[in-house]
């Protein structure tokens, strides 16, 4: 039932209300229906629960404007993350992370709501004018993002599901609002030197940070594993390892593939793969022994040199450095723009948050609780199907 028709009847009761007083002060009985007082105290209530949903789905009122399952549903963020969920068909994993995003869009769009009825209300005399004026310089610009082709243009807000008067409505609005936050906001706030360099080193290892990493090729000549057949007369197999590998680096001078050689002679666990390893992040100590000597070997070389054999606990090793990533680490000089730019950007969000929080207040949270839900068994519905 709409607002309207609430309206109507309500005044329709009122006016019945002051009928029967008048009724009454005239000493005028009352005409008596068909029940008696006792078989109307017996009469079952009509069902008030667990009633079908209305034409058109449930909605939200919010001030004069009207909050859709539509106009959250066809939020695309919400598409991408929530339509392969319901496309599972397990609708109780569905819900689970369902409603906390949809809560979330809600919050967001009854939030914009309220802060532009508050805009409105606060506006100059003059604010349509400027407002067309703004948004005529949006619409050209959004012209001019297709070449100024204006059918080119039209087609694209079809896709948005909008026309030019959509369009431009969608504009006033998010003009007019954007503008009530900014000049509700304090003005622009100076971090001192000490506020920016605790910011810059709570955040330096995580922004401003990167460790080196190399990768390196790998051919590893364990004694006891090589073959009979490569030992040759009077030759212990540690002498074979030491000779076999001075002639596989040999071999790679002349150019042949270290892959190859690396998969037909190499003892260690990638030589299926060509001797290559993993990129290594410098000085994590992620090589055990007897490889972790290797990372600093790697670091005194160029990319595409060869090195070896490096021996270590019995082992031969030939390597070839694939890259080096040298570790880089911004000064608090080089980012000090940066940093002010981060925290003015977190005290303006909280700021906004913080007006967010107050105009929520004027909403109503079981209302918008219920229409959350509403919105995701609709979502379930729609996309479960697709």
């Amino acid at each position: 039932m709409t607002k309207k028709n609430i309206s109507i009847r309500f005044f329709l009761f009122l006016a019945l209300a002051g009928l029967l007083t008048m009724i009454l002060g005239c000493g005028q009985k009352i005409p008596q229906g068909k029940y008696t007082e006792e078989e109307m105290l017996n009469l079952p209530l009509a069902n008030r629960y667990d009633l079908p949903a209305p034409t058109g789905g449930m909605t939200l009122s919010i001030g004069p404007e009207t909050l859709t399952a539509d106009d959250i549903l066809s939020i695309p963020q919400l598409q991408e993350a929530l339509a392969p969920l319901a496309k599972r068909g397990n609708m109780t994993l569905y819900e689970e992370q369902a409603i906390s995003w949809i809560r979330g869009a809600v919050r967001s769009r009854v939030a914009d709501m309220l802060l532009y009825e508050e805009a409105r209300k606060n506006a100059p005399e003059n604010i349509d004018d400027m407002l067309n004026n703004a948004v005529k310089k949006e619409v050209e610009r959004f012209v001019a993002g297709y070449d100024n082709n204006l059918a080119l243009a039209e087609q694209e807000l079809k896709k948005m599901g909008m026309d030019w008067r959509s369009f431009q409505n969608f504009q006033k609005k998010m003009i007019m609002t954007q503008s009530y936050i900014s000049a509700s906001m304090e003005e622009q706030k100076t971090f001192s030197r000490q506020e920016l360099l605790d910011y810059y080193n709570q955040i330096k290892d995580k922004q401003f940070s990167r460790p080196g990493k190399v990768q390196f090729q790998l051919i590893e000549l364990v004694p006891d594993k090589i073959p009979p057949d490569l030992i040759q007369q009077d030759e212990t197999p540690r002498q074979a390892a030491r000779r076999l590998a001075d002639e596989i680096i040999d071999n790679l001078r002349q150019g042949q593939d270290f892959g190859e050689l690396a998969r037909q002679y190499s003892h260690g666990p990638l030589a299926a793969l060509g001797g290559l390893w993993a990129p290594v992040t410098i000085g994590s100590d992620s090589l055990a022994e007897p490889y972790d000597i290797l990372e600093e070997h790697a670091q005194t070389m160029s990319p595409g040199a060869l090195k070896g054999p490096i021996e270590n606990a019995g082992r031969l090793f030939i390597l070839r450095l694939e890259s080096l990533t040298p570790a880089v680490s911004k000064t608090f000089e080089e980012v000090k723009p940066m940093l002010e730019a981060q925290l003015e950007f977190q005290y303006k969000n909280k700021q906004y948050n913080e007006m967010v929080d107050r105009v929520i207040k004027r909403a109503d949270l079981v209302e918008m609780e219920r229409f959350a839900e509403f919105c995701a068994r609709e979502g379930y519905r729609r996309w479960s199907t697709l």
